[in-house]
């Protein structure tokens, strides 16, 4: 009887595993808000995890969000869990699979997306996205290619100022060209200032 219950215990400890690692869905797209985050059929909005697309009025922003439409709107599409559940702005933050491919991946791979550097604890696929994205920036692709030097910056900066800024801030629009340093990775800003106005 014993054994009997300690393997009934052991099957159900094994099944509630495998269910934690399933796939959730399908969901339909029914909007691409932007070149990282769509809404579903059951009105939850997704914020693609782990990637980071350009903002409105950057290089290759419409190019990503055209990319991730023709990708996936209308169509069925699987998602996972990250570290992170939801995000401040009450997104699910997922990986998002259509057809067996993780989308995440793609975006970066063909230079739609960089990695998301900033939540680097939070995601447990960032050292696979990362060698993707290398490949990605070694060949100009997409977003690296852009001739607006601030689509490939994770931050920008003044040389002549402590303080960084994403590159969509209103302070950072006023930095002369000449004057410009982009920031490319998290450990580039150890000892600046973030911005009280984008990044407070």
């Amino acid at each position: 009887m014993l054994k009997k219950l300690v393997f009934i215990l052991l099957m159900l400890f094994i099944i509630n595993g495998c269910n934690q690692n399933q796939l959730e869905g399908p969901y339909k797209v029914t909007k691409v808000i932007d070149g990282d985050t769509i809404q579903l059929n059951n009105s939850k909005k997704v914020r693609f995890s782990g990637i980071n697309t350009p903002e409105t009025g950057e290089c290759f922003y419409q190019e990503a969000k055209d990319r991730l439409s023709e990708l996936i709107f209308g169509k069925d599409v699987f998602l996972e869990r990250d570290r992170t559940d939801i995000d401040k702005y009450g997104r699910q933050l997922r990986y998002v699979y259509i057809n067996n491919i993780l989308v995440n991946s793609l975006l970066v791979e063909e230079g739609f997306a960089r990695v998301f550097d900033k939540y680097k604890a939070d995601t447990k696929r960032y050292e696979e996205l990362k060698q993707i994205e290398s490949v990605a920036k070694g060949k100009n692709l997409g977003l690296w290619g852009c001739k607006d030097e601030k689509a490939a910056c994770l931050y920008v900066k003044s040389k002549n100022s402590k303080t960084y800024h994403k590159p969509d801030c209103k302070w950072a629009k006023k930095i002369k060209p000449e004057n410009l340093v982009c920031i490319k990775d998290e450990s580039e800003i150890k000892g600046l200032n973030p911005c009280k106005v984008c990044l407070k």
